[in-house]
């Protein structure tokens, strides 16, 4: 009896063996080929962004058109961006490296303790002569000046090379090529000091920097800040915001963030001065781009985040 059960038992082990050697037989990572036409996708978008800048540079093509590739390698997973696109609060002495400024008219240099510093005089009645000879000193340096002899000379005014005549100068102009999300965040710490001034910014999108968002600050006016949708040959006032006063030789902490489905918020001192849903633009951009039309403004610092 216990040998017909041994035997019994043999069977159905070498039964249950060869089920299982059927069952389980030769085994593929079913993940191995995904795998591969995901990486394969991604080089062929990335080299497709490549062709599709180089053609926007030279203008090898209709931009509707380059448009449309650019949307169509968006729709199908364009390469990741960096969460922090951009971060400087000009500590280093310089905006030249690190990240790179370029300026493209005007001029812009670092005040030592107070940031990137730019002055614009708005007024053309002027000639060359007597301002480079008889510019007045603005209140602002003569507090700079007293902060310095305090400080034991610790502060940095402009050097005497940079200064420009000012009343020729329509706009002081400055730019950094940074890729930033359709979805970002961006936060500056910046101060205006002469009253009626006039500052805009924002992140752009082509070589051209035309396109894009731009915060329009315009002191001593109503409204005083204005969230403008510009392109090439138009512009378009998305929000407004009354009434803001900047010119109190303080900082200001500006955040604004634009959310992946479109809602745009800007907060001034933790004091929300818009929140408004615009769809406009679906593309990531390019750079940022900061314009002094009139005034004396200093950015402290500045930080711009990607969304994930």
């Amino acid at each position: 009896m216990k040998k017909l059960l041994l035997g019994t038992a043999l069977c159905l082990i070498s039964y249950q063996l060869h089920a299982n050697e059927a069952r389980y037989s030769s085994w593929s990572d079913p993940n191995k080929e995904v795998s591969q036409n995901t990486d394969a996708l991604k080089n062929m978008i990335r080299e497709l962004n490549d062709l599709v800048k180089e053609a926007e540079q030279a203008r090898a093509a209709d931009p509707r058109f380059l448009q449309d590739l650019k949307n169509l390698t968006h729709r199908y997973g364009a390469p990741a961006v960096p969460r922090v696109a951009l971060q400087d609060d000009f500590a280093d002495g310089n905006f030249t490296e690190n990240p790179v400024w370029q300026v493209v008219s005007g001029k812009y240099w670092i005040e030592k303790g107070y940031g990137l510093r730019s002055f614009v005089d708005g007024s053309s009645t002027t000639s060359n002569a007597e301002s480079s000879s008889s510019r007045k000193v603005s209140k602002e340096e003569l507090l700079i000046g007293v902060l310095g002899a305090v400080l034991g000379g610790k502060t940095q005014t402009q050097p005497q090379e940079q200064v420009q005549d000012a009343s020729v100068v329509s706009s002081a102009e400055i730019y950094t090529d940074q890729a930033i999300s359709n979805s970002f965040e961006i936060d500056m710490d910046m101060s205006s000091w002469v009253a009626a001034g006039h500052l805009e910014f924002g992140p752009y999108q082509g070589t051209n920097r035309q396109t894009g968002y731009r915060l329009v600050y315009q002191g001593g006016q109503s409204p005083a800040l204005q969230l403008v949708r510009h392109y090439s040959n138009s512009a378009a006032v998305v929000a407004r915001y009354d009434t803001l006063k900047l010119e109190d030789q303080k900082n200001h902490k500006l955040v604004w963030k634009r959310g992946s489905g479109g809602r745009i918020t800007v907060r001034v001192d933790d004091t929300v001065v818009i929140d408004v849903n615009d769809h406009s633009f679906k593309d990531d951009f390019t750079g940022f781009i900061l314009t002094n039309k009139k005034g004396d403004f200093t950015v402290k610092s500045i930080s711009i985040l990607n969304a994930q």
